[in-house]
């Protein structure tokens, strides 16, 4: 076996494992980000600091043999005046920083409403944002500790010159900041970009996939895959899970040492993205004997939570794109060019995702014998995950079933030969949906002449010929 196994090997031998710092580096950061808290409390930590060192430097600037540290237009002549220009400095920042956070409640409001409840995320994590309140609450805080502290200044009118020259000039970097903010809120929320950046997102997914893929060793013999999970099957034990939730993201690198170490083969049942119920099976080992052992690795590697995550959940990021356009094409919105910018962004992530060779989901140990068996997601179902409930919404609207198949023959010339069959069954599916709420003539006959144009780019792929040849030209 182990022989056998040894030639379906890919650079196994020379892999190494990463420690599991990675991993809670990841769930750090997405535990983190979603909060709008974070980053204004570590600038207003920073802003103390920078107070503290301009006070250390305050004594210097009143000493004869001394660098002139502040400019002459920065330097204010009595306590009165540095008391005036903080004083109004924090009323306007304070404004300021509580006009943001109602700026960005409502456009988390707006977002929800119009884009989907998912991306609420998205907008938490922007990083402006989470900088614009930084900067913002860091500049309240300076400012406060420097009029707090005019009459017992360094210098001989009482007045603290390098605290107050550094917190005009942030001052001024604050009002600056506004402006950039309004602009990213002005732009965030426009519907175009918010998909382009999903579709990034997935594009960022597939990358980082791909490379741990290659990392680790892949078993691409599918029937040796079937055999083992066929073994595993007939004479392994259920791994069950401990706590109801979302699979967010699973520890390969664990899961491979481990199994290597106790010589087991885990055959997952869920897969990222998914839901569980305690006590449901998430996975089933091979032997049984083994049942111990595969469950400190079930706990120690895979993430149960409450919500779906990008990190390998392929399907996540096409449903954000879904969920868009099911808003734009709904009858209270009915706003039919985002509907099919939709679909454009989702036929262009497909258009990669069907380039690869399907996946056998089988992980070699270093020792060349099969050790974990992953469910992957086959291109059919990231079809329909794509099209299937737009084209349900959309069946009314032959616009967006005429982008839809027009779309659809984009990708029959650019997806593997082994997927054609998947864009052909959508095809036929959207030319039916189409149909069925009777358009007038000419639009059916327009609906009816896309799908010759996807059969026949189809028909052009199967038959090994140029993927174009034959198509026709396709309108826009």
């Amino acid at each position: 076996m182990a022989v056998e196994h040894a030639s379906l090997r890919s650079d196994a031998g020379s892999r190494f494992r990463r420690s599991r710092v990675g991993v809670w580096f990841w769930e750090l950061g997405y535990r983190i980000g979603p909060n709008l808290w974070v980053t204004p409390m570590c600038t207003a930590a920073v802003a103390i600091g920078v107070f503290g060192i301009t006070r250390r430097l305050d004594p210097l600037v009143d000493d004869p043999d001394g660098i002139r540290l502040v400019p002459e237009f920065l330097v204010a002549r009595t306590p009165a005046d540095a008391a005036l220009v903080l004083s109004a400095l924090l009323a306007a920042l304070a404004t300021a920083l509580t006009l943001v956070f109602s700026t960005s409640v409502l456009t988390f409001s707006l977002a929800t409403s119009q884009l989907g409840p998912r991306l609420i995320r998205r907008f938490i994590e922007d990083p402006v944002t989470q900088l614009a309140l930084g900067i913002l609450l860091s500049g309240v805080v300076l400012s406060t500790l420097t009029l707090a502290s005019v009459r017992t200044g360094a210098g001989a009118a009482g007045v603290p010159e390098v605290s107050y020259a550094t917190t005009v000039l942030l001052a001024l970097a604050c009002f600056v900041v506004i402006v950039v903010y309004v602009h990213r809120v002005a732009t965030s929320i426009q519907a175009p970009r918010v998909v382009a950046s999903v579709v990034a997102d997935l594009d960022r997914t597939m990358t980082e996939l791909d490379l741990e893929y290659r990392r680790l060793g892949r078993c691409d013999n599918r029937a040796a895959v079937e055999r083992r999970v066929a073994e595993v099957e007939a004479d392994g034990a259920d791994v069950l899970a401990v706590n109801d939730g979302f699979v967010q993201v699973m520890d390969l690198d664990r899961i491979l040492a481990l199994a290597e170490r106790d010589r087991f083969t885990l055959v997952m049942r869920r897969r990222p993205g998914q839901f569980v119920v305690r006590g449901q099976a998430i996975a089933r080992v091979g032997p049984a004997d083994a049942l111990v052992s595969a469950r400190r690795a079930v706990d120690e590697a895979v993430e149960i939570g409450d919500s779906r995550t990008r990190r390998q959940d392929l399907e996540f990021a096409l449903y954000q794109v879904v969920e868009i356009g099911l808003r734009a094409l709904s009858p209270a919105v009915n706003d039919t060019f985002t509907g099919m910018t939709c679909v454009d962004w989702l036929t262009a992530a497909l258009c990669r995702l069907g380039q690869q060779q399907p996946d056998t989901g089988g992980m070699l140990g270093r020792d060349g014998e099969i050790r974990l068996v992953e469910r992957p997601v086959p291109f059919s179902r990231q079809v329909k995950a794509a099209y299937d409930m737009l084209r349900q919404a959309g069946a009314g609207n032959p616009a967006v079933m005429i982008r839809m198949l027009d779309d659809l023959a984009t990708l029959a010339r650019h997806v593997d030969v082994a997927h054609l069959d998947d864009v052909d069954a959508q095809a036929e599916a959207v030319l039916a949906s189409g149909l069925s709420h009777h358009p007038v003539a000419a639009d059916a006959d327009e609906i009816r002449r896309r799908y010759r144009t996807v059969a026949g780019a189809i028909a052009s792929r199967r038959n090994g010929g140029d993927a174009a040849a034959g198509t026709g030209t396709v309108p826009g």
